[in-house]
Formats: C-alpha cells, sequence, structure tokens
C-alpha cells in the first residue's frame, strides 16, 4: 500500500510540473502554409513575415494603437485587445503579401480588412467606439493606414523621373541624346 501511494504521489507530482510547464512556455508554433510557400518572393526573402512583423509592430502599431486609444475612448480593459487586433492585422497583411508573391491583390486587401473590422466590432460594446474606430481607419493619426489602403504597385514615396516624357521625346526627336547636354 505505502509503495502505491509513493507512486501515485510521484505521478501526481510529475503532472502538476508538466501542467504547470506548458503554462509557463509559450510556443510559437512554425506557420507550414507560409515556410512551404515556394514562389520568387519567398525565396528571395526568407522569414519576410516574421522580420517584417517584428518591425511593424515597433514602427507602427504602437503609434496607431495609441491613436485609436485616444480617437475611439478605448477603455483600459479594451487596450490588450485592441493591440491584439492591430498585431492580427498586420500578420494577416504579411501573410496575404507573401503568399501574393510581394503584392496583395483587392480580395485579398479587402478580406485582411475585414478581419480587422469584425475583431473591433467584436471588441467594442458601443455603436459609438465602432463609428469611431472607422473613423480612425482612415485618419492620418493611423500608422497602418498605408496596409489598410494599399494598392498593388502603388507606393507611398514617389519616385521623381530624371527627365519628363516631354524632354525625351524633344530628345529622340531632335535625334540629340538628353545626356549630350552636360
Amino acid at each position: 500500500m505505502k509503495i502505491f501511494l509513493i507512486i501515485f504521489a510521484v505521478v501526481a507530482c510529475h503532472r502538476q510540473l508538466r501542467a504547470d510547464d506548458q503554462h509557463q512556455l509559450v510556443e510559437y508554433p512554425v506557420d507550414r502554409s507560409i515556410v512551404d510557400i515556394k514562389n520568387e518572393f519567398s525565396r528571395n526573402n526568407p522569414f519576410y513575415k516574421q522580420r517584417a512583423g517584428a518591425f511593424y509592430e515597433i514602427k507602427y502599431v504602437a503609434p496607431s494603437a495609441e491613436a485609436l486609444f485616444r480617437i475611439a475612448n478605448v477603455r483600459p480593459e479594451q487596450m490588450p485587445g485592441t493591440l491584439d487586433a492591430l498585431r492580427a492585422f498586420v500578420y494577416d497583411w504579411l501573410d496575404a503579401y507573401v503568399r501574393g508573391n510581394g503584392a496583395i491583390g483587392s480580395n485579398e486587401l479587402a478580406t485582411c480588412v475585414a478581419r480587422l473590422d469584425k475583431r473591433f466590432d467584436l471588441l467594442f460594446d458601443s455603436a459609438l467606439q465602432r463609428k469611431l474606430y472607422r473613423i480612425w481607419r482612415d485618419d492620418e493619426a493611423n500608422k497602418l493606414r498605408f496596409l489598410i489602403k494599399y494598392r498593388k504597385g502603388h507606393h507611398s514615396a514617389t519616385v521623381k523621373p530624371l527627365r519628363t516624357q516631354d524632354s525625351a521625346a524633344g530628345s529622340v526627336s531632335n535625334g540629340k541624346s538628353s545626356l549630350s547636354n552636360q
């Protein structure tokens, strides 16, 4: 009987230790669907989603959250959910970007934004907060707006051409090179 009790106690302690370890350890499973993508963008940018996600969390999520806290009157108990929703949006967006070979189609973008809207519709309990969230979503204070408003082939920084089309056309019609004028 004593041996049975000792074995029972050891097994019970072992199970408790395993249960405690499971609650303390946070595991981040590898997203095989991203790792296994075999497109050119993924090959040229290994672990892009993870690297860009970490950068976006630091650079854009925090300032966007602060603006949303202010604009939508987010209560303290809603703040963790707000941060989680913004982070989830960033990773949804990056997932679609990697899957799209470095671009996002309008359907994929609409899906990402719809998920973001749904997260906030569930988080915010008043119609006013949900309305203010949608105002924030399009506001300049939202540093994630460039992801929400993303258009394929469109970048926020515009590159100015070295010469205009008219001057290039004139150079060709004159038979002169625009470089010969220098």
